[in-house]
């Protein structure tokens, strides 16, 4: 009888394993479905990834505070999550807009400097 009880212990906790598995397979699932919705990619804080300029940056769009961010930073992993650095910046809505209306300066230094 103990080898019959032991049997079913054994195999309780194998399915219960095995439940726990699945739990753990359908969280990672549920985190992808979350990272990817309406064809759009989002990072683990919520914020609308714009483009990937590398492996550990990216730019994207976030609300703080009531506030629309752009930014362009650096990320690391963590727990299998993808955390901001300090190495970045963050950009107002207005701020952006200032930055794009001067991006064919930014243009022309840069082929001025590639030139030299």
């Amino acid at each position: 009888m103990n080898k019959g009880k032991k049997r079913r212990g054994k195999k309780e906790e194998e399915e219960t394993n095995g439940l726990i598995r699945l739990e753990e397979e359908e969280e990672e699932e549920e985190e992808e479905h979350n990272k990817t919705r309406g064809g759009k990619e989002y990072d683990d804080e919520g914020g609308l990834i714009i483009c990937r300029l590398s492996d550990k940056r990216r730019v994207t769009i976030s609300d703080f505070r009531g506030k629309t961010l752009i930014s362009i930073r650096e990320y690391y992993k963590r727990d299998g999550k993808e955390l901001p650095t300090a190495k970045g910046i963050s950009l107002t809505a207005e701020q952006w807009s200032s930055f794009k209306k001067n991006l064919p300066a930014v243009e022309k230094a840069i082929k001025k400097m590639e030139s030299w």
